[in-house]
């Protein structure tokens, strides 16, 4: 009772300090604290992704900042696995900075799970969330019923090529699986590296594996995977782990794509070295950033002849820390707000990727966007290591390496999945 009390206390006056801010999702700046005539500062930590694509943040903060001079963010970015990481590190000592990145489903329900994010409910009825950003968004953004992070980016993941590698070789964009599979030994035979995967991590290489896994079981089974209401030790997923150890013995991965680093692979794409990879509608964004013409490539679905065919979607949002000072929590949501407000999006709507935002600018330097969303409008599934929980995405990311080593079979690897899926349903259900 007490802590329903505290929390109560809490939210009262985070809403009352960002209504003393302007709140809102502006980007108007705000009176500063006086203390004794001199500006009183609340100075918060964030930390966002780094590399291409993100550059961005570092100047719109700048921006926040000079808007609002009682407010100093000391801005912090990592590579995808080092965030995850460091994130990790920081729930773990109780450290964990102000505001943070983080993305949908099991990898963001974490934080909440664990009290570590500060539930958004009142606020976002406040600031009428239901009217600044996409639905889904919000959606992949709850957790319990409760919203516990600020939409920053929904995306959906396609078929990248490269137009130089399917001129050379004469292809166009494959109709079938069959097809697919023959322009894969094409495209090795005239000097390209086929599929662009860097598995160090683990969620590269499994953005094909899922795909694999809605063409061999389709739609309903793939669903009931995700879900842990079916059996992963069955055909669809023994022949999604055969496919991959095919791949990898006829060498369409990178050389050591085992431990490939995922922007390293990325790279093998822009020196058009390699002809296919599969990436999201952030994508243009890391092109341009890159120093490379968008124009040089092109998306097409894979190929699978189940109905319909799906892309993998995601959110990515902004995480409040629960433990933070009302004063620092005010301030962290007035930065996530202007961070996915739309004047700073259509400002830099050329490299700010898939927006969760409603009403925004389109960009022409964003060619593959809209295609590839428009993908996704006959449905679409939550990618994997969002669906399922962490410790079986962990035990998947082992499987499909063990089994490209030729450690596990592809029915020893479906064996230890389910077993895993098993034992965690067991534990979970008690």
């Amino acid at each position: 009772m007490k802590r329903m009390l505290m929390l109560g206390l809490t939210l009262v006056m985070v809403a009352s300090l960002l209504a003393a801010c302007g709140g809102g999702n502006n980007s108007q700046s705000s009176p500063a604290n006086q203390a004794d005539g001199k500006q009183k500062k609340v100075s918060i930590a964030l930390w966002t992704l780094s590399g291409s694509g993100w550059e961005w943040v570092v100047e719109a903060v700048e921006q926040f900042q000079n808007e609002n001079p009682d407010i100093e963010v000391v801005h912090s970015s990592y590579a995808v696995d080092p965030m995850k990481e460091n994130l990790k590190v920081a729930a773990s000592s109780k450290t964990m900075p102000d505001i943070w990145f983080t993305w949908g489903g099991s990898l963001g329900s974490f934080y909440p799970e664990n009290g570590l994010a500060l539930d958004l409910s009142e606020i976002a009825e406040e600031h009428n969330y239901a009217e600044v950003y996409n639905k889904a968004a919000l959606d992949m953004s709850t957790f319990n019923g409760k919203l516990y992070g600020i939409p920053m980016r929904l995306n959906a993941l396609s078929m990248w090529y490269t137009k130089e590698a399917y001129e050379a070789t004469n292809l166009q964009p494959p109709a079938t699986f069959a097809e697919f599979e023959e322009q894969l030994e094409i495209l090795k035979n005239a000097g390209y590296i086929p599929l662009a995967f860097g598995s160090k991590g683990g969620w590269h290489t499994m953005r094909l594996a899922e795909l694999l896994i809605e063409h061999y079981g389709g739609p309903e089974l793939h669903d009931q995977l995700l879900s842990l209401s079916a059996s992963w030790d069955n055909e669809a997923v023994i022949q999604t782990f055969a496919k991959l150890k095919e791949y990898t013995d006829k060498e369409y991965f990178p050389k050591g794509y085992v431990s490939l680093d995922p922007e390293e692979a990325q790279n093998l794409m822009y020196q058009k070295k390699a002809a296919i990879i599969n990436e999201g509608t952030w994508f243009d964004s890391s092109i341009i950033t890159s120093g490379f013409d968008v124009n040089d490539f092109g998306v097409f679905k894979f190929p699978t002849e189940q109905s319909p065919v799906r892309p993998s979607v995601f959110a990515e949002m902004l995480q409040i820390s629960a433990d933070a000072s009302p004063e620092k929590q005010a301030a962290a949501i007035k930065l996530g707000e202007y961070l996915t407000s739309v004047e700073v999006i259509n400002q830099f709507v050329d490299v700010y990727g898939s927006p969760a935002t409603l009403n925004v600018n389109t960009s022409e330097a964003n060619p593959h966007m809209k295609e590839i969303l428009d993908s996704a409008s006959d449905g679409a599934f939550q990618i994997m290591d969002q669906a399922l929980p962490q410790q079986l995405i962990q035990k998947w990311f082992e499987a499909q390496d063990r089994v490209a080593l030729g450690d596990w079979t592809p029915q020893q690897a479906a064996q230890e999945m389910d077993k895993a899926v098993q034992e965690y349903v067991s534990k979970n259900s008690q």
